[in-house]
This record gives C-alpha cells, structure tokens and sequence, in this order.
C-alpha cells in the first residue's frame, strides 16, 4: 500500500488484513493498494508491491521515497534488460531476490517512466505529486482496477448452511458488491494511462 504524506510517498508492504484495514481508515486522500499472486521471484515476502523506484529499488517493508512503482503482470524480459544496465557501467550493487517488478523500478529510475509505455503489464508510479498509470484498466465501483478476477471469488453471503452460490439475481450481485466494498477486497488499483490526482482506492 502507498499513500503520499507530507510530500512524501510513504509505503508499507506484507501487510496482514487487519493491518491493512486499519492503514485504510487512517490514512488520508489517495491511496494504491497492491495484492501480489507470486508469479516471477517466487514466493517471499520481500518482493511484495511497491517497490521505490531507486538505484536498487531496496527491500524494506516499508518507508519514505520520493516515488514507488506497483505492477500486474509479468514481464518475462526483465534479466536480459537488468543485465544490459550493469554491463553498462551501473547497478551493480543490487542484492537480494529480484523480479520483474523490482528490475523495472530501477530501470524507472536510470531511464525515467516511458520505459514502463513499451513493457507488458499494468503499471503505476506513484510520485508526491502525481499517479501515473500505464496499461489498460477496468473500473469497479469508482475505482480504477488492474483487472476484475477477484469478484467471482467473493462470499456472497452466509447463513446457517454456508456460502450461497453466486447468482444473477440482481439482489445477490449487490450483497457481493456491498461486502466487496466494505471489505477492501479488491487487486491493485489504477486509472487508465494518465496523471490523476485524487484517486482513492482501496
């Protein structure tokens, strides 16, 4: 999760529902919200969304920054570039476990934010100022979303017996929506490619 504060772009990352939750309600004006499904890196906690878009795009789970870079996606040419950089005389330094979406924070970095207009995916970079988006989006609810997958796998509601499948009865769709919206469980969220201010989504 990142937000801006005192014109700064705070993040925290592996955060634990509760404490995403509680994250939420605190912080004010807009915020981007990432879910990571381990894809490229693997499994581990440290190559959780955002990264700050730095020299080394460090691992720390959380911090102050004056940008972070967020992703959906996978972007399978990420080695061949990271290594291009160093062979070039830079970012050597970096350690740790890598992916796609740490690479090109420092890529972001060295050659500023149209790189991410020719990788795959879907992109934010959130500055003090400004979020800029790259990719295509979808809206729910208001809010810009890296993709919708997440709906079909919400409760609908429970009774005495359980989980009532999902349904086409209008009525049903609004419990699912409702509880959605009140649960904060939705995937990185994002406006088509532009600068944008004020968007809040959680």
């Amino acid at each position: 999760m990142a937000w801006r504060e005192r014109n700064r772009v705070h993040w925290h990352k592996n955060l634990k529902v509760g404490q995403l939750s509680r994250l939420i309600r605190e912080v004010k004006g807009e915020i981007v919200i990432h879910f990571r499904w381990a894809s490229v890196g693997g499994v581990n906690p440290r190559l959780c969304h955002p990264f700050p878009v730095s020299r080394t795009a460090g691992l720390a789970f959380h911090g102050k920054t004056k940008a972070v870079l967020f992703h959906n996606g996978t972007w399978s040419g990420w080695e061949e570039a990271l290594d291009r950089l160093v062979s070039l005389g830079g970012h050597d330094d970096i350690d740790g476990p890598m992916s796609d979406t740490r690479a090109a924070a420092v890529l972001v970095d060295h050659l500023g934010q149209h790189v991410l207009e020719k990788l795959p995916g879907r992109w934010v970079v959130m500055e003090n100022k400004a979020t800029t988006l790259y990719g295509e989006w979808e809206e729910f609810k208001g809010m810009q979303v890296s993709n919708t997958n997440f709906v079909h796998r919400l409760p609908v509601r429970k009774n005495f017996w359980g989980n009532y499948p999902l349904s086409a009865d209008k009525s049903v769709q609004a419990a699912r929506d409702s509880y959605a919206a009140r649960m904060g469980q939705l995937s990185l969220m994002f406006a088509p490619k532009q600068e944008t201010t004020g968007l809040k989504g959680i």
